[in-house]
């Protein structure tokens, strides 16, 4: 496809490309990074572009189906520190969720989230989650979760909840536009949408934006505040509260800050990283984190 025919998967309105990166680039950064073969997902593609939706400022990879499946995120969890039991997410979101509230996460892994709200709050909840593995986990814990997509739940589950969760989930998905419509149509109204994704301005653009977590076949959306106010108007939602991540990863954060923004040489770092570090983390709370919040009300 010509890149002019290329439309948002927000709006379907006029995007603009930002720069592309080559097929061989993107499989070395993996496999060096994560030992991750990601060559069948490239196979039909010599290079895969970035571009920007001009009304809202969602960023996004092109071609679409180039997204990870089941397998490529089994692969992952492989990385240690890749799932976390409890995330600065879910702290946040826990304080918008009534006792007894229906709840239901979205990518739920193996419903941590979940287990915790049943068991403080007494709530009724359910999740969504592809990964079999994690959805057996989930189910061995007594938490109801359907390895179904949120298109197909949504289908004869109209209405159903006072909560839906999108926890680090929406970054991966394509087809943002339908995946949105299908989230919110199990809403009730006057219901709450939780999505957190990871926080791309100006944390991850400004230092890490090659990190092959930060890319295709495992992200392939950036958003960052200005898109996830954007999303308010198009969906007919009213924006509660946009919380950012106070900034944790300060080792790496000072590394890229180093090496990236101040481009010093590797003895400079070494001396001036333990500085740099405590001086970050003095400033951790003036700083973006990885991760941004938005909670929405449906009208």
């Amino acid at each position: 496809m010509n890149s002019n025919d290329v439309v948002s998967p927000i709006t379907y309105g006029k995007v603009k490309l930002l720069y592309n990166i080559s097929k061989q680039e993107l499989i070395e950064n993996y496999k060096v990074e994560s030992n991750i073969d990601i060559t069948k997902f490239l196979e039909d593609c010599e290079f895969i572009s970035l571009y920007e939706c001009e009304s809202t400022g969602y960023r996004f990879f092109y071609p679409f189906v180039i997204a990870g499946d089941g397998e490529f995120y089994e692969q992952l969890e492989q990385i240690s520190w890749y799932y976390a039991d409890w995330k600065w997410d879910y702290h946040i979101a826990k304080n918008y969720i009534l006792t007894s509230a229906r709840v239901l996460d979205i990518g739920c892994g193996e419903g941590k989230f979940l287990s915790y709200l049943k068991s403080t709050k007494g709530c009724f909840v359910e999740g969504l989650e592809l990964n079999e593995k994690a959805q057996k986990i989930a189910i061995g814990n007594n938490i109801s979760v359907f390895n179904l997509t949120i298109q197909e739940f949504s289908e004869f589950n109209n209405e159903k909840y006072d909560v839906v969760t999108l926890f680090q989930v929406l970054e991966h998905i394509p087809n943002v536009d339908d995946f949105l419509k299908a989230a919110l149509k199990v809403v009730r109204p006057n219901g709450i949408l939780v999505i957190a994704v990871p926080n791309n301005d100006p944390y991850y653009l400004k230092y890490e934006k090659d990190h092959f977590l930060n890319l295709p076949p495992h992200h392939m959306g950036w958003w960052n505040q200005r898109s996830l106010e954007a999303i308010a108007k198009i969906y007919n939602l009213e924006i509660i509260h946009i919380v950012k991540q106070p900034l944790e990863h300060y080792s790496s954060y000072t590394k890229n800050f180093l090496n990236i923004r101040l481009r010093l040489p590797k003895f400079l770092v070494k001396i001036l990283s333990p500085l740099v570090k405590v001086f970050f983390y003095m400033n951790r709370n003036n700083i973006n984190g990885a991760s941004i919040m938005a909670i929405y009300k449906k009208k």
